[in-house]
């Protein structure tokens, strides 16, 4: 939320002060104005630069925060096929068990005297 100042370096240079006879020494006012004018001059800087690194960030923490729903995501995506891919492996392992039982017993007949081969 910007600031909003009373005064710029602008106002301040260009202000005017009635006289009077027992007053400042003009020369002194000018010299501290002129010094105001600086800071002023310097805050207004600062805050457009601090403006305008504000905006960037916020740039950045956005791309971020796209990149980072992208990237979660895409782990769901990962994780749903990671678990397919341990149904499959399951699958997998229990087939081969299955076919070592069924070696197991084919020898297991054949050394019994029967070909596993002419079983209806």
């Amino acid at each position: 939320m910007p600031v909003k100042l009373l005064l710029d370096s602008n106002k301040i240079y260009h202000k005017e002060f009635e006289g009077t006879k027992p007053g400042y020494d003009a020369l002194q006012v000018d010299s501290f104005l002129d010094i105001v004018i600086q800071d002023y001059d310097k805050m207004e800087s600062f805050i457009a630069e601090t403006d305008k690194k504000i905006q960037q960030l916020e740039a950045k923490v956005k791309m971020l925060n796209e990149q980072l729903s992208k990237a979660e995501a895409l782990n769901v995506n990962l994780n749903a096929r990671l678990g397919d891919i341990k149904d499959n492996q399951d699958t997998s392992l229990n087939n081969l068990e299955l076919l070592k039982r069924i070696s197991k017993l084919e020898k297991a007949l054949s050394k019994a005297g029967i070909n596993p081969n002419t079983i209806e």
